[in-house]
């Protein structure tokens, strides 16, 4: 459970972390149109999704990925499918196609800890925008540092 939780969770970061840079360099889907054309960044881009409804589409979507994925995860539990954690047998690209064990394994360790930096970095990214960084880089805009007091 817990492995398959961080390998999740590690994807999704990686997601959100380029998906965050993406808004905030002027990327939209060609033709979303309304609301998704006039979000201005993408710390405003979750009230915005909020207000107008939107949200509700990706809730939906994604209680569905977690119901049909919750089944398999009980199975694993009582021994009745030996699927490894997060492995979908999705690979569109053949990354590991005609690759040994060995390299196999070693980019499972590369995603593991890539999601784990990603989770870190998105962590990072939400809280200095949300303490005023609101543009890339994202610096919060302190004249000098030593003067703040907290």
């Amino acid at each position: 459970w817990m492995r398959e939780a961080e390998l999740k969770h590690g994807r999704i970061a990686m997601m959100a972390f380029a998906g965050w840079l993406a808004t905030d360099f002027g990327v939209r889907f060609p033709g979303a149109g309304e609301p998704y054309t006039s979000v201005p960044n993408a710390f405003s881009a979750h009230n915005i999704m909020v207000d107008s409804g939107a949200m509700w589409v990706m809730l939906s979507l994604i209680g569905f990925i977690e119901i049909s994925t919750a089944a398999v995860l009980v199975e694993v539990s009582k021994g009745e499918n030996d699927r490894e954690a997060g492995d979908f047998c999705f690979d569109p690209l053949g990354f590991c196609k005609g690759k040994s064990a060995d390299a196999i394994n070693t980019m499972k360790l590369k995603e593991l800890q890539n999601g784990r930096a990603a989770m870190m970095a998105f962590g990072g990214l939400a809280t200095q925008t949300a303490l005023g960084g609101v543009d890339f880089p994202y610096l919060v805009p302190y004249p000098n540092v030593a003067d703040v007091t907290w």
